[in-house]
């Protein structure tokens, strides 16, 4: 029969993936996701040098952060942007963190099932929910589980010290650091666990331990900490997520992670309304400081007095307060008060504490034997309900929002990101709502005002949007997001100067936007700058060469260019990467076409054809193709399926007309050319060269050849008016074919 632990280890590992199933069918959410994974571009390229390098380098999303960066980058590569792969990722991740857990306790402790007791309320816990459903929160069940790591490598460090061994915890210890900073506090949590249950230090003066020693070994680690503390801090700094003293003074930092400490053990007894974002607080009342300094003060006082009959009361105690003093708001990074998933490594500490208490407070009663293990059926159910419970505000950014909104009505970063969920399914004037809610509550929120501006333009209100995005970027002149819409809006009305500088001032900010180096790219071919818009597009390609609409866009600059090989290829590309897009089957015939490929270039159009049979424009352009191969009947069948599709269209007219005119069997009397050519140049007011150019073949097909070369002459002189030289020379030929009596025959 299995040994018990090995019960204890199926039990958890089962129980974590039975809880977090639904994830699976779970998609992205509108915070941080797009940031990290869903539109970065490095990211979303999977594994590769240059993004090793970017997660190395980067200061991206105000953090430092390397081995989350991989991590994601991972999930790219084997999932691509399947967000169910990228949660199982997560929970595989956060159940091997609770393993880890389990048997480093088991290792270090002797005690089974007090160790699978403490692991298990740290998996299945609701306050574990935000860090394992949250794609963005990867960093924390990365990091854990590193750190659930080196706490096993520690254990067998302590069994038997060796450099080797010693290696080992440094290594994961380093390895967490670069996954999360918040595992600064891993040296700390060692000198507790040294103090108990490891016995290496004492906490009782009656049995005094050396101390030195125990403490020196842990300088190494303190130096990596302290290191990537300042690596860390000025990233935050450099990203504007460190808030200044002189916004939020010292105090109200202390009041409020006084407020947040006590917070944290009511959720953790009684976890309900966790909401995603709880909004800095306004206000501290004189009560609830009174109230949290007792309930504190009495659980320290306790703990210190309990410390040798009960060493795990205050080693636990010690271990929740302490690994949360990062998180906890006296060094602010970020707009939250407190949040759900600062407490994942914190709770193990406050789980010690009860379980190993519970357990030593029941070791007399005789009936311990059925009242612990159905007390702790009845925590762990309870749990399992709850974390299943708020799982489903996970779901989507609807759910997730609507219910913070729910529980916190003065919420401005749920109100803004609740009403970009509903804009993006198209309910824009709800969002509206929501956007300006979001101002009125937070005017300083930078973010709000963005989303506002969003909201503004996509109801057609460029000039107030433009102020939304101007006010926004005062706040925070730093926000690569406004920088690029407000390019995006410029480029819209236009204003194209405009938009080259949002876009370069994007792009200084982040050089590896590739939705800027896109855009930038798009308003320098608009602006005829066309060398600079193909570096641009490399750039963008440079970043995320999977972007086939940037492969396109390339291929144009390129043809403008007269770089036909070079745009040849790159429409090739962008077919491959996006073989269900239509038009980027018709970029690569028409080019084709150009090349005088025109068997080739038949088969791209048909194929662009059958994804999209509505788009008309094709099958004037497949007519033509097949006119030049010959195929006069399948010509003529394409020009009239454009014009069953789009009547009285003057382009589909005028080439059918010139179909009709012009080919070796034409019939003699030309009277549908005739009709359909001059009904294309009453609707183009006798201004366009190609209609007048049919027109003219009609008449001429037709008998009607002093007709024909009038308008053939004015056919020339539009030509020439609009600098079409070519054209104007061919027309010429064709008014001394009609003064001599002649039509034109394209068999000729």
């Amino acid at each position: 029969m299995p040994r018990p632990e090995v019960w204890v280890e199926v039990g958890i590992f089962v129980a974590v993936l039975a809880v977090y199933a639904p994830v699976l069918w779970f998609g992205f959410v509108n915070f941080d996701d797009p940031e990290y994974v869903a539109e970065n571009g490095w990211v979303r390229r999977g594994l590769t040098w240059g993004g090793v390098e970017w997660a190395f380098t980067s200061f991206h999303a105000a953090n430092w952060h390397p081995l989350t960066w991989l991590s994601h980058m991972l999930d790219c590569q084997v999932f691509g942007l399947w967000a169910g792969g990228h949660h199982v990722s997560s929970v595989l991740l956060h159940a091997a963190a609770a393993l880890l857990l389990f048997v480093a306790l088991r290792r270090m402790t002797g005690a089974v099932w007090r160790s699978g007791m403490v692991a298990a309320l740290f998996a299945l816990h609701p306050l574990r929910v935000e860090s394992v459903a949250w794609i963005s929160e990867r960093k924390d069940v990365l990091s854990a589980f590193l750190w659930m790591v080196g706490l096993l490598a520690y254990a067998r460090y302590a069994e038997r010290p060796s450099r080797g061994r010693y290696l080992a915890v440094a290594a994961a210890f380093a390895a967490g650091l670069l996954a999360k900073p918040m595992a600064v506090t891993f040296p700390f949590a060692l000198l507790l666990l040294d103090a108990w249950p490891l016995g290496r230090l004492s906490l009782d003066r009656r049995v005094p331990r050396p101390w030195l020693p125990v403490v020196i070994e842990k300088v190494p680690l303190l130096a990596l900490a302290g290191a990537l503390s300042v690596v860390v801090f000025r990233a935050q700094r450099a990203g504007g997520a460190v808030v200044s003293f002189a916004e939020h003074p010292l105090a109200a930092r202390l009041a409020n992670a006084l407020l947040s400490y006590t917070a944290y053990l009511g959720m953790t007894i009684w976890p309900r309304d966790l909401i995603v974002f709880y909004p800095y607080r306004e206000t501290f009342p004189l009560w609830q400081m009174v109230g949290a300094v007792l309930v504190l003060g009495t659980i320290t006082v306790g703990a210190v007095w309990l410390r040798r009959r009960a060493p795990w009361v205050l080693v636990g105690w010690l271990w929740y307060v302490g690994t949360l003093v990062p998180v906890v708001g006296i060094i602010r990074a970020g707009d939250q008060a407190m949040a759900d998933r600062f407490t994942y490594v914190p709770h193990v500490g406050l789980f010690l504490a009860v379980v190993w208490g519970l357990a030593s407070v029941t070791a007399r009663w005789s009936w311990r034997r059925s009242v612990l293990p159905a007390a702790a059926a009845t925590a762990l159910v309870g749990c399992i309900v709850g974390t299943r419970l708020q799982l489903r505000y996970w779901a989507d950014s609807v759910a997730l929002f609507g219910h913070a909104l729910a529980v916190s009505p003065r919420n401005a970063a749920a109100q803004t990101n609740y009403g970009y969920a509903l804009l993006e399914r198209g309910q824009a004037a709800e969002a509206l709502g929501h956007f300006e809610q979001a101002v009125a509550i937070r005017p300083s929120y930078a973010k709000a005002r963005l989303n506002l501006g969003v909201g503004l333009a996509s109801v057609g209100r460029s000039d107030e949007a433009i102020v939304q995005y101007r006010e926004a970027l005062r706040l925070d002149p730093t926000y690569v997001a406004v920088h690029y819409d407000l390019g995006l809006e410029f480029a819209e009305h236009d204003r194209l100067d405009e938009a080259i500088a949002a876009y370069r001032e994007a792009i200084r900010l982040d050089p590896g936007d590739a939705k800027a180096e896109n855009g930038l790219g798009l308003v320098l071919a608009r602006a005829g700058r066309f060398e600079e818009a193909v570096g641009h597009y490399q750039a963008a390609l440079a970043v995320e060469p999977g972007l086939s609409v940037v492969h396109n866009n390339l291929a144009i600059a390129l043809e403008r260019l007269e770089r036909n090989d070079e745009a040849l290829a790159q429409y090739r590309e962008a077919v491959r990467l996006a073989p269900d897009e239509a038009r980027a089957h018709a970029n690569l015939a028409a080019v084709l076409g150009g090349s005088r490929r025109f068997a080739e270039a038949a088969s791209e159009y048909q194929e662009a054809l059958r994804l999209r049979p509505d788009l008309q424009e094709i099958h004037l352009s497949l007519g033509d193709v097949l006119l030049e191969l010959a195929r006069e009947a399948d010509a003529d069948a394409q020009y009239r399926l454009a014009l069953a599709g789009r009547p009285g269209w003057a382009a589909a007219e005028t080439r059918l007309a010139w179909a009709l005119a012009t080919g070796p069997d034409a019939p003699a009397d030309g009277a549908e050319a005739v009709r359909l050519a001059e009904h294309a140049r009453d609707e183009t007011r006798g201004e366009d060269p190609d209609v007048l150019r049919s027109l003219a073949a009609a008449y001429a097909a037709a008998g009607r050849f002093p007709e024909a070369a009038a308008v053939g002459r004015q056919a020339a002189e539009r030509a020439r008016g609009a600098g079409r030289q070519a054209l104007a020379a061919e027309l010429e030929d064709h008014v001394a074919a009609y003064t001599a009596g002649q039509p034109i025959r394209r068999a000729n």
